[in-house]
């Protein structure tokens, strides 16, 4: 019986697009989009961010020094205002108001910076939570096994009573959880709809 609804947070509690459309904010040149996801979002940089190894400072400074000098000035502006462009899915929220109301826990398990989550710290939904676990102030990242663990040990929580929503279009992340006897299947990003059918099929009413 699920006693637990585990959410991760960008594309399921926060609206996000894909990384070329975020770009897109910061200019009209699609090639030039191009070029910056690649000395942004692919780099080693983006990923010591989420580990929370490396200041929001330190990333800028090191993706500015390995890109041409003409994305510098762009690297740092991307960098601080991209999470300007994203925004709350409230119909999703309001899926887990309705779920808390009913007694069900709410906890959340994401791989995020700590720049991203303190922009978003105050929203609505982190009142609902029960736990809250972001990938940066853990020094662990989805879809290793020890950020489930970690979890489920910190809150004492029972893998068999836990349903996990994620997008990751990997699959990694639900195959270490369902490993763990976490319940949960890849939900489609964005799609609060998509979290009511998840919700359906484990028999959960909202």
């Amino acid at each position: 019986m699920v006693k637990n609804i585990i959410f991760d947070l960008m594309k399921v509690i926060i609206k996000k697009e894909s990384n070329i459309k975020t770009l897109m904010n910061f200019t009209n040149d699609s090639n030039k989009a191009e070029e910056l996801q690649k000395y942004i979002f692919e780099t080693e940089e983006w990923k010591l961010l989420d580990l929370g190894n490396i200041t929001q400072e330190q990333a800028i400074r090191e993706m500015q020094r390995k890109a041409p000098k003409e994305y510098t000035n762009l690297i740092e502006e991307i960098m601080n205002k991209r999470c300007q462009y994203f925004t709350v899915n409230e119909e999703t929220v309001k899926i887990a108001k309705r779920l808390k109301e009913k007694g069900y826990h709410i906890y959340v398990l994401s791989n995020m910076s700590e720049f991203a989550y303190t922009y978003f710290k105050d929203i609505d939904f982190f009142q609902l939570c029960d736990g809250i676990m972001i990938s940066a102030y853990e020094h662990l990242v989805k879809p290793e096994e020890k950020i489930f663990k970690t979890l489920l040990d910190r809150y004492h929580l029972n893998p068999q009573e836990c349903l996990f929503i994620d997008d990751d279009d990997t699959g990694k992340s639900l195959e270490t959880a369902n490993r763990l006897g976490i319940l949960g299947r890849r939900v489609k990003p964005n799609d609060s709809q998509d979290v009511l059918t998840l919700l359906e099929e484990y028999k959960i009413e909202v």
